[in-house]
């Protein structure tokens, strides 16, 4: 009996879980403070990273080992800009860069020997992105892990399931969003510029669940206005052109405006039947360039046509935006135009003729 009772106590260990095994979690996350610029918006980070500030206090009284450390390494890139130097309404704040500088050495030491698990990046509503767009959740968890490692100098980890809180994005902004990434990830699948995968992870700023309805509607219009900017700087650019003969070789102007070459095909689309045209083979467009080529054109029928072009990558799918090629064309017969010829020779003749008489006339 006794031999039992031993046992049974040595098995508690080890079925009854001890009140210290649970890790406390600490959870560094919070709004955006930066617009998708890199400007920053308002100046309340530095407030909240002082020791007594919000996100001062999670980490300024810790001293454990035992802590699991939740990090949205978007904030940490927003507190390494600042800790480098930045500026709010125009002016320098060189306090807020200290504050900064002293929160960054203290977050450090900190997780030093603690577990530290990065969020996806800009902590987004996890349970919406799944669902508007589920290829972005695993971009986002490795895009900050890669952030995070780097600013804290040590592995983290990514795991599902962290995040918290839902995101009240409208209708409008939902669809937004969708364009937005479709445009933008299309935009990496042909260009290798670090400033588009960056823009790429911002775009889940307006999914956070810490915005207000009025702040989700700040930056869902500068999210707009952003990937728009972004996108024009790799595209064809618009024109209109007339045409007068049955076949023609239109200019067309390829911009590049990143700092990395892309290699890309171009579909042009007419809306009608008017005229044929063939889409561009595969052309490399150098960095920080303008590049025109010529295009084939056959005339069927005189009148106007748009054309949409577009790039498309190496898997066929159509990339960016749409530009409008206007062309009008007006075939003139060639009979037409040798009488037409013809007729201005003979008008020509006798102005010569006209003129001729009359300095004869003058002397006379």
């Amino acid at each position: 009996m006794r031999k039992f009772f031993v046992t049974l106590f040595i098995l508690s260990f080890f079925l009854i879980p001890s009140a210290q095994a649970a890790r406390p979690v600490i959870r560094i996350v919070d709004k955006a403070h930066t617009n998708f610029d890199g400007s920053f918006r308002d100046n309340e980070l530095a407030v909240s990273l002082l020791p007594n500030g919000k996100l001062g206090k999670l980490i300024f009284a810790t001293n454990s080992s035992h802590i699991t450390f939740v990090i949205d390494a978007a904030l940490v890139d927003e507190v390494q800009q600042m800790a480098k130097g930045y500026t709010f309404d125009g002016k320098e704040d060189l306090g807020g860069q200290q504050t900064a500088q002293n929160w960054l050495f203290r977050l450090k030491n900190a997780v030093m020997s603690n577990l530290v698990v990065a969020l996806p990046y800009r902590n987004p509503d996890e349970k919406l992105l799944k669902s508007i767009a589920p290829a972005e959740l695993p971009f986002y968890s490795h895009y900050a892990q890669t952030h995070l490692e780097l600013a804290l100098g040590r592995t983290v980890t990514i795991e599902n399931g962290w995040g918290s809180g839902s995101s009240h994005l409208t209708s409008k902004s939902r669809f937004d969003y969708m364009e937005d990434r479709r445009l933008i990830s299309g935009l990496t699948t042909i260009n290798s510029s670090p400033e588009i995968e960056n823009l790429r992870a911002q775009l889940a700023i307006v999914l956070n669940p810490l915005l207000r309805s009025d702040e989700r509607s700040y930056y869902s219009h500068d999210e707009v206005a952003s990937v728009k900017k972004m996108s024009d700087r790799l595209k064809v650019i618009p024109g209109r052109y007339q045409i007068t003969s049955r076949s023609a070789k239109l200019p067309i102007t390829l911009v590049n405006d990143f700092d990395t070459a892309s290699v890309v095909s171009v579909s042009l689309t007419p809306m009608n039947s008017r005229i044929q045209i063939e889409n561009l083979d595969p052309i490399t467009i150098a960095a920080k360039s303008r590049q025109q080529v010529l295009v084939p054109v056959d005339v069927i029928a005189p009148g106007t046509t748009l054309v949409l072009a577009q790039f498309i990558n190496a898997k066929g799918q159509l990339v960016g935006q749409a530009s409008n090629l206007n062309i009008t064309s007006t075939i003139i017969d060639s009979r037409v135009a040798w009488f037409t010829t013809g007729a201005a020779v003979l008008l020509f003749l006798g102005a010569i003729t006209q003129s001729v008489r009359r300095v004869r006339r003058s002397r006379s």
